[in-house]
Parts: structure tokens; C-alpha cells; sequence
């Protein structure tokens, strides 16, 4: 089920029209904020999504490196223009942060939306895409671009191992089908598996449950946040904390000092599935 807007996520789930829901940070910590009844069970990703990458004429005209030290290659790209969306600016100002550079200063940071960032890209209005999929993949096999700086792959430690993306219920839920979400997190391990190991049937399983899409765009994203996706889906208080940190600054943090956040995590179900056999 898909809401009208993404924003309709926790509304859904609240109102018992929806029984689980894929969720980012901001929406599951405002229900947190907010003290709803909710709980996070499973984590999806641990390592960025959003990667830094260049058209690769930039890259040849300024010598970059996508295999030199982090600081040479960010240094590389003062005063260009990189395109970003509202909600990951608090992001990339820890990655230029972690080696002592100011995105304020060093680079022209350009808030662009959605599609638009392609387009930009395209039509070099920016120099380089802090971006995810589909963006991120569309920019690399059309556009001519190349990663530069690859959060995916957990090379800034200062925004890897978070507890991204995540799967959210009630706690009425829980109580009422403890087994269906046994089974869904069983599902998601798997899934976790086969990532690591078959890229291939990963891709396969992409392109048989989401009919239509571009195999070449699969698969380079698949590649791509294979080392994003965790070994287990376990969900952790430390994991709301860190994604606590990182708040988009386009949105107002919701207030986590009088939440016990031990309440909003249910850990058992990601436990016994890594526990069981393979």
C-alpha cells in the first residue's frame, strides 16, 4: 500500500490501515517524539544510501581521485556546485565535517527536488549529485558520472553503521501477531543474505517483485548498496540515537529527552531470526 504522499506513512499506520510501514528516520522519530505506540523492528540499512558523485569530465579536468585519501578528494571540489535535496544536508556537512572542511565555505551547496536533480546534472548546471537511487544509478550509467566519495561502502565512519531505513509497527500489533512479524523479519534476513551473496539472484528477485525497471539501473544499484545493507536486521536504542544526530536541518528534531527509547525498539524479532539456521 502506498500513501497519496510519503508523509501519509504514519498516519496509516496509526490508523490501523496499514499493519507495518517502511519508514526513514525523520517520520519513525517524530512518532517517537510524539509518543505514539509505535515500535522499530527491523533495520533495512546500516551505511548511507546518498553517495558523492561527478561527471567525469570534472573529474579529468580536476584531477580527482575516486581512490585518493577523502580529504584530497573533497579538497578537489572546492567552489563547485554540488546538488543536494532538503532533508541531506546535515549529512553532507559531517562528511566534509570528518576532515575538517566547511561546506559553507568549500563548495556552492544547491538545493534542487527530485527529478530536477537529474535534469541539473545533465544539463551542467551543478558539477556533482549528492544523491540516492534513482538518481544516484540514472547519473552513473546516463549521465556520465562516477562516485567520487561512496557512503554505501561505510568510508565515513562518522555516518556509517546507523539504523536507516526501517520497518515500524504498533505495539498492538506486536501483541496480536508476534508471528507475522517473526516471519516478515525471517523474510528480510534473507533478503539481507542473498544481497551479500548472489548480487545476481538479488537482482533477479528486484527485477521479478518490481516488474518494468531497467535491468542495467538494477544492477548497478544493487552493486552499489550491497555494503549498505546490514548483516541482520537487528534494531538497536544506540541506532535512534545516532539517526537522532543526523536530523534533516530542513525539518525541526523532535525532543527525545523524556522518551525512554528502550520502549520503541522491540528487539526480539531480529534476534531469533539471526539466531535461526540459515
Amino acid at each position: 500500500m502506498t500513501p497519496p504522499v510519503p508523509q501519509g506513512a504514519p498516519q496509516m499506520l496509526l490508523q490501523g490501515r496499514a499493519d507495518v510501514a517502511v519508514m526513514p528516520p525523520p517520520m519513525y522519530l517524530n512518532l517517537i517524539g510524539q509518543q505514539q505506540p509505535v515500535v522499530v523492528f527491523a533495520n533495512l540499512l546500516t551505511n548511507d544510501q546518498i553517495n558523492l558523485i561527478v561527471r567525469k569530465d570534472i573529474l579529468e579536468a580536476h584531477k580527482l581521485s575516486p581512490t585518493a585519501p577523502l580529504e584530497e578528494r573533497l579538497q578537489g571540489i572546492k567552489g563547485l556546485k554540488v546538488r543536494v535535496a532538503p532533508g541531506p544536508p546535515t549529512r553532507l556537512r559531517a562528511l566534509f565535517a570528518s576532515v575538517g572542511l566547511d561546506v559553507d565555505k568549500d563548495i556552492e551547496m544547491v538545493v534542487i527536488h527530485g527529478e530536477e536533480q537529474n535534469q541539473a546534472f545533465g544539463d551542467k548546471r551543478v558539477d556533482a549529485l549528492y544523491a540516492h537511487t534513482p538518481f544516484l544509478e540514472k547519473a552513473l550509467v546516463q549521465q556520465d558520472a562516477v562516485i567520487l566519495v561512496n557512503q554505501s561502502k561505510g568510508e565515513v565512519p562518522e555516518i556509517s553503521g546507523r539504523q536507516i531505513h526501517s520497518m515500524v509497527t504498533t505495539r498492538n500489533y506486536v501483541g496480536a501477531k508476534p508471528e507475522a512479524l517473526a516471519a516478515m523479519t525471517r523474510a528480510i534476513l534473507r533478503a539481507q543474505r542473498l544481497a551479500h551473496s548472489d548480487q545476481k539472484a538479488a537482482v533477479e528477485a528486484v527485477l521479478q517483485a518490481v516488474p518494468g525497471r531497467d535491468r542495467q539501473l538494477v544492477e548497478t544499484i544493487v552493486a552499489i548498496y550491497e555494503p549498505a545493507v546490514p548483516q541482520t536486521p537487528e534494531v538497536s536504542v544506540e541506532g535512534i540515537e545516532i539517526a537522532h544526530k543526523l536530523f534533516p536541518e530542513s525539518q525541526t528534531p523532535p525532543d527525545l529527552s523524556k522518551v525512554n527509547l528502550a520502549d520503541y525498539v522491540a528487539l526480539q524479532f531480529a534476534k531469533e531470526a539471526a539466531a535461526s539456521r540459515p
